[in-house]
């Protein structure tokens, strides 16, 4: 009885945090210190730097990390940790940095799609702009005459007026999928004109690393295109973070790697000589955690009764009906109702994940704190994964096991020592140095204001840095 109420206790705290980490004035605007003047800025260009938590800006000394731009970005502008939107995962995090708006509004709510029997399942991810239910800076920039540029910048395919977009075909990676890339670019043969361009673009590019790639593509596109509007994501930190753990020596060795080419693309406004008058805006969409074990939800709610699966020709083991689904996002996984108002199912799926709350292996988030968080609004509940677990969209022996992976994301953006990144630097950034946390739903607003634009379906607000 006492675990039982210290984990109420726990999850009582859990909604107060989330409450005033999500609703209260962000922190960033009561104290970013002095002032100083900065020329007004004509552009910007948002980095975004896949996985890098708050803290390798903020221990960088500690962990010896050589990011001499980053360094510099920090020391000429502003720093800051991020809490982020939930699941912390990558999709719904570029979107909400491109709108203001949590999941909730923009309907990006996943990586993935959710695509449960009857529907044949095709591995698809978000990879369109047009599923994006709310204004994003690519439409504010539009209505103001601006072109935007983006490289693998999710959830944008169909977006912008040079774009190099994040899609590959469903079953392969997108290290194979440069058709699909070429198929989708906008306009079409950009992909062509850059490789006729860029004799080594594709030199560095390997399964584990192609933000070099990346690079060269937002370079060729900033100096001859010269958007007011540039987007650029690179993940290989992210890749290497999943594969080797957070804050390990493979991690630290590639993010130096990135830090290198967020100064190439530097570079590349300083030759299209636009550099002076751009807001330099370095973000991450999620922080991260070290795993050791991966809990198998849909091996728990079939024991429960509430799905049924049978090995189909390749003898894997697929879902053929069900009352109740998971949804997973790494470190979270949500609880999707075939009936939303299946009252039964509902309380047998609470009880079937009960124990496993009582072990400290999970935490479940109840409908109203999901709602709190701008989560998606069709999960009766979801559960959030303890430190060294994640959860696995597949079938396995027992409903706990191994995980193939060192590192994942995913997890409630209000944890302690869970945060994402947030740098602005150069024009129209006038103060320095760090400033208090703020909400990743203020990131897009503060950008539209940079360049004198509205986000009209925004949840955040601007953040006072000029």
């Amino acid at each position: 009885m006492r675990k039982i109420l210290s984990v109420q206790f726990a999850a009582a705290v859990l909604l107060a945090s989330i409450v005033a980490a999500l609703f209260s004035i962000a922190p960033a605007a009561r104290n970013l210190g002095p002032r100083n003047s900065a020329p007004k800025a004509k552009r910007a260009l948002v980095i975004s730097i896949d996985g890098l938590d708050a803290r390798y800006l903020l221990r960088a000394d500690e962990y010896g990390l050589k990011i001499p731009t980053l360094r510099r970005l920090m020391r000429e502008g502003v720093v800051a940790p991020v809490i982020g939107v939930y699941p912390s995962v990558t999709y719904p995090s570029h979107t909400t940095i491109v709108t203001g708006a949590t999941p909730a509004r923009h309907g990006i709510v996943n990586n993935t799609l959710f695509e449960p029997p009857p529907m044949k399942p095709t591995g698809s991810w978000f990879w369109f702009a047009r599923d994006i239910k709310a204004d994003t800076l690519w439409d504010a920039a539009a209505r103001r005459g601006l072109s935007v540029g983006l490289v693998s910048w999710p959830v944008s395919t169909g977006a912008g007026d040079w774009n190099v977009p994040e899609i590959w075909k469903p079953g392969t990676r997108p290290f194979e999928s440069r058709d699909t890339v070429r198929e989708y670019a906008r306009p079409r043969g950009l992909i062509e004109e850059v490789e006729r361009a860029d004799a080594d673009l594709y030199k560095k590019l390997t399964p584990d690393e192609g933000d070099d790639m990346r690079t060269r593509f937002a370079e060729y596109i900033i100096v001859h295109k010269r958007p007011p509007l540039m987007l650029v994501h690179l993940f290989d930190l992210d890749h290497f973070e999943h594969d080797h753990g957070p804050f390990t020596p493979q991690a630290f060795a590639i993010l130096e790697k990135v830090d290198g080419y967020v100064e190439r693309l530097l570079a590349a406004a300083s030759r299209a000589g636009t550099l002076d008058e751009t807001a330099v805006l370095v973000v991450s969409d999620h922080g991260f955690m070290t795993i050791s074990k991966t809990i198998h939800p849909l091996v728990v709610l079939e024991r429960a009764g509430l799905l049924k699966a049978e090995r189909d020709g390749a003898g894997k083991k697929v879902v053929t009906d069900w009352r109740a689904m998971p949804y997973v996002a790494g470190g979270a996984c949500f609880i999707i109702l075939r009936d939303p108002q299946d009252a039964e199912a509902l309380a047998r799926a609470r009880e079937a994940f009960r124990p496993y709350m009582q072990q400290g292996i999970l935490r479940i988030i109840n409908k109203n704190e999901l709602e709190l968080l701008g989560a998606d609004p069709r999960a009766a509940f979801a559960l959030d994964a303890n430190e060294g677990y994640a959860f696995g969209g597949g079938f396995a022996e027992d409903a706990i096991g191994p995980s193939s992976s060192r590192g994942t994301h995913g997890y409630l953006p209000t944890l302690p020592d869970y945060r994402a990144s947030f740098i602005a630097a150069g024009a129209g950034i006038g103060r320095k140095g760090k400033i208090g946390e703020i909400r990743m739903i203020d990131i897009g607003p503060t950008v539209a204001r940079l360049l004198g634009l509205e986000l009209r379906d925004a949840q955040g607000r601007a953040l006072p840095l000029e």
